[in-house]
């Protein structure tokens, strides 16, 4: 279910912009990188999120004239396991040159399987994440990926729940926070830094 969706299904909402997130994590492979053999790593096709994340690199695709998938190249728990098994199941039909994970921790799962496969990543193949957790900062190369912003989305629920108990009949909230990208090396960038959307 996309965030409109959410919004018209009647029930309060707070979350993060993760279509925009997704973009802008494709568009800077695409741009800065060149890259225009891209694939999705999805999470649970049941998953809101991981519907929205590949709604945002299917956007990205259309926008720079590449061809747009049906469905993510594999899919996985939002896991590091997931991401290993997703990565195996991938690389048995082909080996893009860039990987766009639905999460951090299949980012990281996708680490480990490119590197037992013998693969290097960014040289051989770019990988980015979404959520900047924090290990995402700690493994090797740094993950690029998409941060949420954790705190504010809390503080933001807690006030939504708040007016819900005090205007129990009242129209339905919906709160969507922006996301921005956070570069680091796994995607080829030589100097870590973070790029803000505009």
């Amino acid at each position: 279910m996309l965030a409109s969706n959410r919004v018209q299904s009647g029930l309060d909402f707070v979350g993060a912009d993760n279509r925009t997130g997704a973009r802008d994590v494709t568009a800077h492979l695409i741009t800065e990188h060149g890259h225009r053999d891209l694939a999705f790593l999805g999470g649970p096709p049941e998953s809101p999120d991981a519907q929205e994340r590949f709604t945002g690199f299917c956007d990205a695709l259309a926008h720079a004239g590449l061809p747009v998938p049906d469905a993510p190249a594999a899919t996985g728990s939002f896991t590091e396991a997931g991401g290993e098994q997703a990565i195996r199941v991938m690389l048995g039909v082909r080996t893009p040159r860039a990987i766009v994970c639905g999460n951090d921790e299949m980012a990281i799962g996708a680490l480990s399987a490119l590197r037992a496969a013998r693969l290097r990543v960014p040289a051989d193949v770019a990988v980015t994440g979404f959520d900047d957790i924090a290990a995402s900062r700690h493994v090797r190369p740094g993950l690029t990926t998409v941060h949420q912003p954790m705190r504010e989305l809390g503080e933001r629920a807690v006030q939504v729940l708040l007016g819900r108990l005090a205007d129990p009949a009242g129209p339905p909230f919906s709160v969507i926070l922006p996301t921005e990208v956070v570069v680091r090396g796994s995607c080829g960038c030589a100097i870590p830094r973070q790029r803000r959307r505009a």
